[in-house]
């Protein structure tokens, strides 16, 4: 069974219905999004939101295991 789902572009257009129907149907879902084109109003509540940009691997930590 599926734990958690993470959206990339969550406060975009696509991205933000998706997270909207996946909610519904009792999902946890992260949304990751660097707001360049999205919106945070689109941002369901519910979502955990990280500000972060996924090409910036350094930076960004929350997503990438340690191998």
């Amino acid at each position: 069974m599926i734990k958690n789902i993470m959206i990339t572009g969550g406060a975009g257009y696509i991205g933000s219905h998706i997270a909207e129907i996946l909610i519904k149907k009792k999902k946890k879902v992260i949304i990751v999004d660097n707001l360049s084109t999205g919106f945070r109003k689109l941002i369901n509540k519910k979502a955990k939101f990280y500000k972060a940009d996924i090409h910036n691997k350094k930076k960004n930590k929350i997503y990438y295991k340690k191998k």
